[in-house]
């Protein structure tokens, strides 16, 4: 994404996402982007308030709180108590955790809705403390909104910040003894994700952001722990857990011997994951693994796996879709990269520097950067042809620190035998797997896709399904020189079915799917109409999601519910 110093003039006054927001205009802004940012508010406010579906939630909510009432479940006798973390106004995450927040409800838990409020000098949206009023103009208008057509106990923990909600008032240091390091630490995610960088250092102006982030998490270690000790829930439920804010709450709550189960947007389209003991995005999918790692796939199981699979090479029920169309002709791929016929290919797909599933995530290597760059020298004493996949999200979601550029302010000038497909370019990924010899990932699930066709995958970051055997996992940096210097075996056939075995288990049971809600671009496009779709029996994915959030159980799928079933085009 542009910086808004870069963008038209028309463009600065179009609507759109919240977490679009994040450019300079959010960190830095000048008189003229201020100026602009303030004509557009009202524009933004109507957008967000579609994107949301907010009339649609209210309609909604009002219908649960006259069912809860009929069913005695607003009467709080002994009921379970949990609260429910609503914290950023990004329109798919508020209708997700609304939607669950009223179906417990009508499954008789007292429910507390906890928003932001604004007040934090730095969080994933902006630089409040530079950008005032921005983000929470906007995200905290969002989510008191959401809030109040709920119909739900509400709390900020702007109330309970020791500085108030103006973001302005933050110390600009952290002052707890002792305890500056550890904030420091969980704020690094939070940080590279607004910055789009890895190091502020390399964002210009964004001298003290990660202090900001830093001073944000001590404040709200104070509000979230007065808000804990107050309303003692017995369960808090949030997205991600690996955001500061989101972190600090989780640490607080499991030191108080409280649950705080997590739930992020899933790879597969109209899905999440949500994890008991560990954030969301880890997929800590062991315990579920070694139930089903013996067990032989029906028919069915193993048709439908392969049937997700070739739909996501076509760009269908995945998460994301990068292109409108894709180039997926084989000859005209090696014509592209001008690789012969008969030249050996191996292939590397990166993962964006900046994203959870790649930060603290390296083993054998300081970071995916320094595994590329290693490649590439290793490449160019070998005969083959080294082709890099740069991740698409490049492209979308925008990158500081480009695969690109790092290899070039590195090495140089590439090899000869090594060629770049840029983000931008839809070159089909699938195609590119089925010409290589040999897949080189990091974290990316690419791995996993590969090693189902057949494709030895040499995987060198902390990622989910490595050591699950079918891959060749790199511990030691020699190891990849070992891959490349000469041909892999090809995996074994039964290193291929456990390859789909283990994709079975994580796109379909691992992944829940959540038909109540339907997102596409960004934004709501389908909600219940009535509480009715929400009560116990009728929909059995979310009876599952709310019963393993009341009792602790594991959320992985069982066989009747592990299987294709309507979904959402995508998620957030």
């Amino acid at each position: 994404m542009e910086d808004n110093g870069q963008m038209l003039f028309a463009d600065q006054l179009r609507p759109g996402r919240l977490g679009e927001l994040t450019g300079k205009g959010n960190l830095w802004p000048g008189r003229i982007e201020s100026a602009l940012a303030l004509a557009r508010r009202p524009l933004d406010r109507a957008y967000e308030r579609r994107a949301t579906g907010l009339s649609a939630l209210t309609a909604l909510s009002q219908d649960a709180a006259r069912a809860a009432n009929a069913n005695g479940h607003d009467r709080h006798t002994g009921k379970p108590r949990v609260l429910v973390a609503s914290l950023r106004g990004w329109s798919v995450h508020s209708a997700y955790e609304l939607t669950i927040a009223q179906a417990l409800r009508l499954r008789g838990a007292e429910v507390t809705l906890l928003t932001c409020g604004g007040g934090l000098p730095a969080c994933e949206l902006g630089r409040a403390r530079r950008a005032h009023p921005r983000p929470c103009d906007r995200c905290a208008w969002l989510t008191d909104r959401v809030a109040r057509a709920s119909g739900l106990e509400h709390r900020r923990l702007s109330t309970l910040l020791p500085w108030g909600s103006d973001a302005r008032a933050a110390p600009a240091h952290t002052g707890q003894a002792g305890g500056g390091a550890h904030h420091h630490e969980i704020s690094h995610v939070s940080a590279s994700w607004l910055l789009k960088a890895t190091r502020p250092d390399l964002v210009p102006g964004a001298e003290g952001v990660l202090e900001d982030f830093a001073v944000a998490a001590e404040g709200v270690q104070a509000a979230a722990a007065a808000l804990l000790d107050e309303l003692r829930p017995d369960v808090v439920f949030m997205l991600n857990g690996l955001f500061a804010v989101e972190r600090t709450i989780r640490e607080l709550a499991l030191g108080r011997g409280i649950r705080a189960p997590t739930y992020e947007i899933a790879p597969r389209g109209g899905a999440i994951v949500l994890s008991q003991d560990a954030p969301a995005p880890d997929y800590r999918v062991d315990r579920l693994w070694q139930e089903v790692r013996h067990r032989p796939l029906s028919r069915r199981q193993h048709d439908e796996t392969i049937a997700l699979l070739h739909d996501r090479a076509r760009g269908v029920g995945a998460h994301e879709s990068y292109y409108e169309r894709v180039q997926d002709d084989p000859s005209e791929l090696r014509r592209r990269l001008a690789v012969g016929e008969r030249e050996r290919i191996v292939s590397l797909f990166t993962n964006v520097i900046w994203d959870s599933a790649t930060l603290g995530h390296d083993l054998a290597f300081e970071s995916m950067f320094d595994w590329a760059e290693q490649a590439v020298r290793l490449a160019a004493e070998q005969e083959l042809a080294l082709i890099i996949r740069v991740h698409p999200a490049e492209r979308r979601w925008g990158t500081r620190e480009r695969l690109r550029d790092v290899l070039v302010s590195r090495i140089g000038e590439l090899p000869s035998n090594v060629r770049l497909v840029a983000a931008e370019e839809p070159l089909s990924s699938y195609t590119l797997l089925e010409a290589s010899e040999l897949v080189l990932t990091y974290t990316t699930t690419v791995g996993l896709e590969a090693a189902v066709r057949g494709k030895r995958v040499a995987v060198a970051g902390d990622t989910h399904y490595r050591a699950r055997g079918f891959t060749f996992d790199i511990a030691r940096r020699e190891q990849l020189a070992q891959a490349l210097a000469k041909p892999l075996p090809p995996p074994s056939r039964a290193e291929v079915e456990l390859a789909v075995r283990y994709a079975h288990m994580f796109f379909f049971r691992a992944m829940i799917p959540f038909p109540a809600v339907r997102a596409q671009g960004g934004k709501v496009v389908r909600l219940p109409a009535r509480a009715a779709e929400l009560a116990p029996g009728a929909d059995a994915y979310l009876d599952w999601i709310c019963d393993r959030i009341l009792d602790g159980g594991e959320f992985g799928l069982p066989d009747e519910l592990a299987h294709a079933a309507p979904t959402g085009v995508e998620g957030a």
